[in-house]
C-alpha cells in the first residue's frame, strides 16, 4: 500500500486516503476562509511528494526536492492532480504544471 495522508490547514489529517478524500477536500476548501482555505496531500515513495493547494487555486508541489508553484484554471485541474498524485504519475503532473 503506498503511504499517503491529507491535512487541512484548519489541522484535520487522515491517512490512507483515496479519491473520495480529495473530492470531499475540494468541496469543503470552497466553504473555508482564506485563512485555513488550503490543504495538502503527500505521497510517500523514496521522497515526500506533496501537492498543497489554496482556496485561490494557487499549487505549491514538492517532487524529488524541487519546489514548483503554480496556479490551475479550475479544481477540475486540482482534481486530476491530485488523481496523478495518488496514483504515483509524477511525470503527468510535470507535464501540466510546465
Amino acid at each position: 500500500m503506498i503511504e499517503n495522508y491529507i491535512q487541512y490547514a484548519s489541522g484535520y489529517q487522515k491517512d490512507n486516503i483515496d479519491e473520495t478524500d480529495i473530492a470531499k477536500a475540494i468541496a469543503d476548501i470552497q466553504l473555508m476562509d482564506d485563512e485555513h482555505g488550503a490543504f495538502w496531500v503527500s505521497v510517500i515513495t523514496d521522497d515526500e511528494n506533496v501537492i498543497e493547494v489554496n482556496k485561490d487555486l494557487t499549487l505549491s508541489l514538492i517532487f524529488g526536492g524541487q519546489k514548483i508553484k503554480h496556479r490551475v484554471k479550475d479544481w477540475k485541474e486540482v482534481s486530476e492532480l491530485y488523481g496523478f498524485l495518488l496514483n504515483e504519475k509524477f511525470d503527468e503532473i510535470a507535464a501540466k504544471v510546465k
